[in-house]
């Protein structure tokens, strides 16, 4: 058993253990529907959390809010966000079916396409820019 463990420290698994939640559930009441709410996610290497929340923004009255993630890892979190951004992407660039492919692709391809290192190498600038600026 510990050296199941041992051989499984470091791995990420995308879509966890648990359900995924939306995280406006658990916000406290805010008298005031334009404040800001701030989520702190400790250990959250996986966007599953965010990709629930983002898909049910729409329901009930719009809130911000501003995520804080604290992990020990950073790469796994910039590669999630980088999947995040890709299936995110406004609907005419790329079309649906070419970016799905593109993300089985990253995932699970040694090699990549001329097409999708392209759209890596743009998702990744974009996300360079958010996360230093």
């Amino acid at each position: 058993m510990a050296a199941e463990l041992e051989a499984a420290v470091g791995t990420v698994c995308w879509w966890g253990l648990s359900p995924a939640i939306d995280l406006r559930l658990h916000l406290p009441p805010e008298p005031d529907p334009a404040a800001e709410a701030s989520v702190l996610l400790v250990g959250a290497a996986e966007g599953r959390h965010l990709l629930l929340t983002a898909a049910r923004a729409r329901r009930g009255p719009p809130r911000s809010i501003t995520l804080f993630v604290a992990e020990q890892s950073p790469e796994p979190v910039a590669r999630q966000l980088l999947f995040l951004l890709l299936a995110l992407e406004s609907p005419e660039r790329p079309r649906p079916a070419a970016r799905a492919a593109a993300i089985l692709e990253l995932l699970g391809s040694g090699t990549l396409r001329a097409g999708t290192a392209e759209l890596l190498r743009g998702a990744a600038g974009r996300l360079r820019r958010w996360v230093s600026s």
